[in-house]
């Protein structure tokens, strides 16, 4: 799309919703829904993130974006199978035994069928949605264009519009490319055995039959995440398989720098005998040694209540401006933090905790690092989930545990975190100083 079709798609966008704002009869959540489905398929995406995100945003919005994870129409068939021919070199008919044409379940990105391979194994076939990749790149540009203009309002600024756009389309691209995920799924699994972890499964990649736009795996049948009736009825222990979510990510972040980015009821299920499976991995956390020891410098502070220590860590990802003063924002912090503290324990859930967290961060100009909330949303996922799984469970003082319990079994793990904590009080320390005005002679 040349600039000026960019700059028009970018005028369509705003009519959109200009349009559909202007329906006051209607909820504002509803509203912007439909001005999402209007605008096709990247947009879906944008509200799908939104469903996906209990904690970052209200719940009548997570209630009514929400339908836009189950209720995307599908694709003929007919299309999948030419697609299916195309990248894979082979008619569907030599490759599988059964194949049906209508999918289990269809998505922004694809759909997916149930198929049989001619070995007799049974597994379910990604397909994505034909065109998809012009319409999304041409919605990218618009997209991009317009974060430009957001970038120069001071207070929509302080949320990154244009970091925020740029990441959606980096995401928004891996995602379109299931080579990615086929290897996202291959690592988690490695991770799970390497590990020990007991009662988690990841399905198996059938990799011949892998391309950019078809993805072949395993089927794994299961209770879907939210049927607490039906795990229940199972004799499945519930509080167990939420511990077992939190263990997976907190373990991924601390120890391999890696984790799901994008639990949500859809992308989990649970075999009969408790076994917690997950799906879905075109989008993933990936982190480098340096932000690992970041993300676990700020996790360990605030389920220790060490304000200071949270405001360093997040002055090491780069996001709190130089001229911040450390203590001053983190006795911010500690006034906002104290009603939800009790007798040195946090009481609070930690919706309420990202809250008062992002409050702070807007008075003293702090720019979310997005590896930050790209956790956050999968533990206020879990945290919601709790309400129904193991209403009793305290997540924060489950993550603590956690944490013990790694420690002892990864030794050099507490060592690795002591070091990166004492690297930035030191470099704290300096820049301390160096502000200060040099004493006079006497």
């Amino acid at each position: 799309m040349a600039k000026g079709g960019i700059a028009r798609r970018a005028v369509q966008v705003g009519t959109t919703f200009t349009r559909h704002l202007a329906h006051r009869r209607d909820p504002l959540p509803r509203r912007i829904k439909d001005a999402f489905v209007q605008l096709g398929p990247t947009y879906v995406k944008v509200g799908q993130v939104i469903a996906s995100s209990p904690g970052l945003f209200p719940p009548e919005w997570i209630d009514e974006f929400a339908s836009l994870r189950d209720q995307v129409p599908p694709f003929p068939g007919s299309e999948a199978r030419r697609m299916i021919d195309e990248d894979l070199g082979t008619p569907v008919e030599e490759i599988f035994a059964e194949f049906d044409d209508v999918p289990m379940a269809a998505a922004s990105i694809g759909q997916v069928h149930p198929a049989v391979l001619k070995s007799g194994e049974r597994v379910v076939v990604k397909v994505q949605r034909p065109g998809l990749e012009a319409r999304v790149r041409d919605d990218l540009r618009a997209l991009l264009l317009l974060s430009e203009v957001l970038e120069r309002i001071p207070r929509t600024a302080l949320a990154s519009p244009r970091a925020l756009s740029e990441d959606f389309a980096r995401t928004l691209h891996q995602e379109m490319d299931f080579r990615l995920e086929a290897d996202n799924m291959d690592r988690m699994r490695g991770i799970i055995d390497r590990s020990g972890i007991e009662g988690a499964i990841v399905p198996e990649v059938h990799w011949d039959f892998v391309s950019k736009r078809v993805l072949t795996m395993e089927r794994v049948d299961g209770i879907r995440f939210h049927d607490v009736e039906a795990m229940k009825a199972a004799g499945i222990d519930t509080a167990r398989l939420l511990r077992m979510g939190v263990q997976t990510v907190v373990e991924g972040v601390l120890v391999h720098g890696f984790f799901h980015g994008d639990l949500h009821a859809g992308n989990i299920s649970v075999l009969d005998d408790g076994t917690f499976v997950l799906y879905d991995f075109g989008i993933v956390g990936r982190l480098t040694e340096s932000v690992r020891g970041r993300l676990a410098q700020y996790l360990i502070a605030v389920t220790t209540n060490d304000y200071p220590a949270m405001v360093r860590a997040l002055r090491a990802f780069g996001s709190v401006p130089d001229d911040v003063d450390v203590e001053e924002m983190a006795a911010e912090v500690q006034t906002l933090y104290e009603p939800f503290v009790k007798n040195g324990v946090v009481v609070a859930e930690l919706g309420e905790l990202m809250d008062t967290m992002i409050r702070s961060m807007v008075r003293y100009r702090v720019r979310i690092p997005r590896e930050l909330v790209l956790l956050s949303k999968q533990m206020l996922y879990l945290e919601g989930a709790a309400h129904t799984l193991a209403p009793d469970l305290d997540l924060l003082e489950e993550q603590q545990v956690i944490y013990n319990a790694l420690m002892t079994k990864y030794p050099e793990l507490g060592v690795e975190i002591m070091q990166a904590i004492a690297r930035t009080a030191e470099v704290d320390s300096l820049e301390r100083s160096a502000r200060q005005p040099p004493r006079r002679a006497g």
